[in-house]
């Protein structure tokens, strides 16, 4: 039987980006065959290097049919924020690339949270408009491991501390990360190996932001004070942990049919009495899939909103409370019944003579 290369403990000489990514986009199937393929680049050497990296794939490969090139544009730092957009224009023209730009709105820039979910509804646009299927991000292991430790401070539970997968879907596109277990320094090696030029964004460089705090003061001083390898530590038990959240998972979606209880349409009666016969964790899965069956996702669900239901679930006295999705859940009887709201109709203005 042929050896899988990819099976086996490269050589320190060849963890490159090129190993890397070339593995991941064959062994999860990353690429779109016959759709174009867009590419968010911002011009920071990530995007870049993923860029370069794709567009030789494809001369290579003939994979994916076409690369578009997608850039957003935040509006927050002026002069610099429009050279990126200028050099991220020029390179897709130098490669031969379609080059796509969107302008987030003012409203958008109100917090790092609404800045991402304001990026990710620009992608989905220009994914749009480029027929694309998948967005490809740039997403490096240093942003897996930043990104763990962000969820952990935040009191994620087991799906926030598996990290980000190789595919998934964001803010309604399909997302794909073909660099997610290569480095910053691999990124940077690749780029001096082929005498690719890169922008640098100044607002990285500030502590501000969460995940700049995490990556400028945190890791450094657990790196320095706990352990050289800490980037590698984190990312080994956010393995174990996606393990873990795949059982749980997969429990959870073979016994809920034995909890549901036969309901109407935009309706879920569980039963209270055999959901407390597992174990907490199991619970709070069963209902993660007992929304994702009603409202056909489940992604909105914080911690918060999953302890709301568990909290119905221990109480037999009837209560409600709202989680995403326009879902009303309560405790009545013995069962939780989550059912979507109905908009309340508006009432019409009334004008009176005088």
């Amino acid at each position: 039987m042929k050896k899988d290369p990819n099976a086996a403990r490269p050589n320190p000489r060849d963890a490159t980006l090129e190993r890397s990514a070339a593995g991941a986009i064959v062994r999860d199937r990353l690429l779109p065959v016959r759709n174009p393929l867009l590419v968010a680049v911002s011009g920071g050497p990530d995007s870049v290097a993923l860029l370069h990296f794709l567009a030789s794939y494809r001369a290579r490969f003939g994979q994916p049919s076409e690369l578009v090139v997608g850039h957003v544009h935040h509006g927050l730092r002026g002069a610099e924020a429009d050279a990126d957009c200028e050099f991220v224009r020029d390179l897709a023209a130098r490669w031969g690339l379609r080059f796509l730009e969107s302008r987030l709105p003012v409203a958008a820039r109100r917090s790092e949270e609404a800045l991402r979910i304001a990026r990710y509804a620009a992608l989905r646009g220009l994914a749009e408009e480029g027929g694309a299927r998948r967005v490809a991000t740039a997403h490096t292991a240093d942003d897996q491991a930043e990104t763990i430790l962000l969820r952990l401070f935040r009191g994620a539970g087991l799906r926030g501390l598996s990290g980000m997968p190789r595919r998934g879907r964001v803010g309604g596109i399909r997302v794909v990360r073909p660099l997610l277990a290569v480095t910053r320094d691999q990124v940077l090696d690749y780029l001096r190996r082929n005498g690719i030029a890169y922008r640098v964004d100044s607002s990285n460089l500030g502590t501000e932001p969460a995940r700049n705090f995490i990556r400028l003061e945190i890791v450094p001083r657990l790196q320095g004070r706990l352990n050289p390898s800490v980037r590698e530590a984190i990312l080994r038990g956010a393995s174990a942990i996606r393990e873990a959240d795949a059982y749980f998972a997969s429990e959870a979606r073979r016994l809920l049919p034995e909890v549901v209880r036969p309901d109407g349409p935009g309706k879920i009666t569980l039963d209270a009495a055999r959901m407390l016969a597992y174990p907490n964790l199991l619970r709070a899965y069963l209902f993660r899939y007992a929304v994702q069956e009603l409202h056909g996702d489940s992604r909105d669900l914080a911690s918060a909103h999953i302890e709301a239901l568990l909290s119905l679930l221990r109480n037999s006295g009837r209560r409600s409370t709202d989680i995403p999705g326009s879902i009303r859940a309560t405790r009545s009887g013995g069962f939780v019944v989550l059912e979507r709201r109905l908009a309340e109709p508006r009432q019409r203005k009334t004008s009176s003579k005088t």
